[in-house]
């Protein structure tokens, strides 16, 4: 019984595939045509019409092999014409397995004729300023530049007139002091007219103070004011003040005045240091500017290659000896190459737009270099042995941020000596002096009454109790002088090991070069042999454009490792100062050379190979 219901299912299911398929949409096969048709698309833009221009295939509603008959398209059920698939709104025809057909191709009035149409040159603005002088641009003239004009270099050289005004407010505190007030009591019962004048300054040795005045009062004094009665010209006074103890090596004032002058060193450093910074951005941007060049070069190189089989492929298709869509794939490597050159060509304006922040008119304006202003980056040249030896030594000897560090120790050594100055007790010694002048009664001017004449000392002593605030500044000085001797000693670590990442970076850069030009000359050598091949026809435009692009890949390699390593010698000329010696009257050689003191003695001097740099 199970059996025979099993056997019902079965034929059931049977049944329902067979009404399936018979509803199914029957297979599309490709069939004569009615017409011819282009391949190509419509809009791409070529130079030589297709290879295949016109199909005389179409994808058709017909059964297979041994049908009886063609099948009938059938209308839709609104009774309207049906569309072609490639018409806007058509319904989407779909094979039995889900997929899309590929749209049908366009007819066309006949083949594409366009050209190719190569980039158009730089459209710049009228307003800019360009420099367009004959001679190569040196690295000399665009660092003499950043010394001279470069802006923000000028802003940190007004540090040096910053500093000049603290000194002079801290001198200040020595200036001459003048002292006047007059005072007249009329009417009333004592009519008395009193003026005063005097002077005091602070001197700069030992913490004296001087002082001196002269003063009148005529008049009618009660008796507990006769002292200020005077004698007809007037009465003269003089003093000094001497601190025994305390001020008397050291005081605020010249503490001030002390860091003041210190703080015009402080200028010095800060500003060699802002100077290398911006000399070194410089010469990266110089040596950006320049590498862009001959990569630009290295993509017209490529371009130009396309071209010219370009027009060999054209006669070769006229005699019928290669198939057009070579061509056409040729051709579609000149555009591509083509937009290479753009994107070169954008990077070169954007480096020139870079560098002519540091390249500056008499003016300071920026200056646009231009393109005939450029050379071939030089050729690495091997690191001596001794190189790295010299350049620590004389980074440690003469690195800016020493001095700057040096410099804030002494400060801190002026805040320890006023520190220890205010611990001490306050013991001042004074003597004042005064004589009276010309004719006068006065009943405290003697017997006669024509003069009068005062001498007097004294000892005055003043000192707080705990010192807390002596103490407490001596406590915080002493820790900030530990700070400075750690920062020093990691100033030390530092500055080495700047100097070993710099003869690091610019050893292999010379290792990396020479790797890199062997990969060169062997991607040519391939290149040359790939084309040589093609020639005589036993190769394909594919293998031919893989084999010059690897070629142009090895050459921007081989030009990003001269690069790298002269952007490796401007760190490491960097790290070690001697950058900032380096100007338009000096001869850019490489670091094997260390520059000397007062190398700029060769007004004529030109940067090593100026020439044109020879194809590899």
């Amino acid at each position: 019984m199970t059996a025979a219901r099993i056997a019902v299912v079965l034929l059931a299911a049977l049944a329902v595939g067979r009404t399936r398929a018979a509803e199914a949409i029957p297979p599309r096969h490709l069939g004569v045509a009615a017409e011819a048709r282009e391949l190509s698309p419509s809009g791409v833009s070529l130079a030589v019409p297709a290879i295949v221009p016109a199909s005389f295939l179409e994808i058709i509603d017909t059964p297979g092999p041994g049908a009886a008959g063609p099948a009938m398209r059938r209308p839709p059920p609104d009774g309207r014409a049906p569309r072609a698939a490639d018409e806007p709104g058509a319904p989407r025809a779909v094979t039995r397995d889900g997929i899309e057909p590929l749209p049908r191709p366009r007819p066309t009035e006949g083949p594409s004729t366009s050209v190719l149409v190569p980039p158009a040159e730089p459209d710049l603005p009228d307003s800019l300023l360009i420099d367009d002088r004959n001679e190569p641009l040196a690295l000399g003239e665009v660092l003499d530049s950043v010394r001279r004009h470069y802006p923000l270099l000028q802003a940190i050289e007004r540090e040096r007139g910053v500093a000049a005004g603290r000194l002079t407010a801290a001198m200040g505190a020595f200036d001459t002091n003048i002292n006047m007030a007059g005072n007249a009591l009329s009417p009333g019962t004592y009519e008395s007219y009193l003026s005063d004048f005097g002077l005091s300054r602070l001197m700069e040795r030992g913490g004296v103070q001087v002082f001196g005045g002269w003063r009148t009062g005529f008049g009618s004094f009660p008796t507990y004011r006769l002292g200020q009665k005077t004698a007809d010209v007037g009465e003269f006074r003089g003093g000094i003040t001497m601190p025994l103890a305390r001020d008397r090596d050291i005081d605020a004032a010249r503490a001030g005045r002390d860091k003041a002058r210190l703080d015009q060193r402080l200028a010095e450093p800060a500003i060699t240091r802002s100077r290398i910074d911006y000399m070194r951005a410089a010469a990266l941007s110089y040596w950006m500017w320049l590498g862009n060049g001959e990569r630009e070069e290295a993509a017209e190189r490529l371009e130009q290659l396309a071209v010219r089989r370009d027009g060999e492929l054209g006669e070769k298709v006229a005699r019928g000896v290669v198939a057009n869509i070579e061509r056409v794939d040729n051709q579609k490597n000149i555009a591509l190459r083509r937009g290479l050159l753009v994107q070169a060509d954008r990077e070169v304006q954007q480096s020139a737009i870079e560098l002519s922040l540091f390249l500056r008119d008499t003016s300071g304006r920026p200056l646009l270099p231009a393109r005939k202003r450029m050379q071939p980056l030089p050729e690495p040249v091997k690191p001596g042995p001794t190189l790295y030896d010299v350049t620590l030594s004389r980074a440690l000897a003469t690195r800016p941020e020493f001095e700057k560090i040096s410099l804030e120790r002494e400060k801190l050594i002026v805040e320890r000596r006023l520190a220890v100055n205010q611990t001490l007790p306050g013991i001042d010694a004074q003597l004042v002096g005064n004589q009276d002048a010309g004719y006068g009664s006065s009943p405290l001017s003697g017997p006669f009454g024509l003069e009068r004449q005062v001498l007097q000392a004294s000892l005055i002593f003043q000192m707080p109790a705990q010192r807390r605030d002596a103490r407490g500044r001596l406590q915080a000085v002493d820790s900030q002088l530990v700070q400075i001797d750690r920062r020093l000693q990691f100033l030390t670590d530092q500055v080495r090991a700047e100097v070993q990442d710099a003869w690091s970076r610019i050893e292999r850069a010379y290792e990396f070069h020479k790797q890199a030009v062997q990969q060169e000359d062997l991607a040519k050598l391939v290149a040359e042999a790939e084309r040589e091949q093609f020639r005589l026809g036993r190769s394909d435009i594919l293998r031919v454009t893989l084999r010059e692009q690897a070629r142009f890949d090895a050459d921007l390699v081989e030009i990003a490792a001269r690069q790298e390593y002269w952007k490796a010698d401007a760190e490491l000329r960097a790290a070690d100062t001697s950058l900032d010696r380096v100007g338009a009257a000096t001869s850019w050689t490489s670091l094997l050379d260390p520059v000397p003191e007062g190398i700029m003695t060769d007004p004529g001097a030109r940067p090593k190979a100026s020439g044109k740099r020879p194809e590899r």
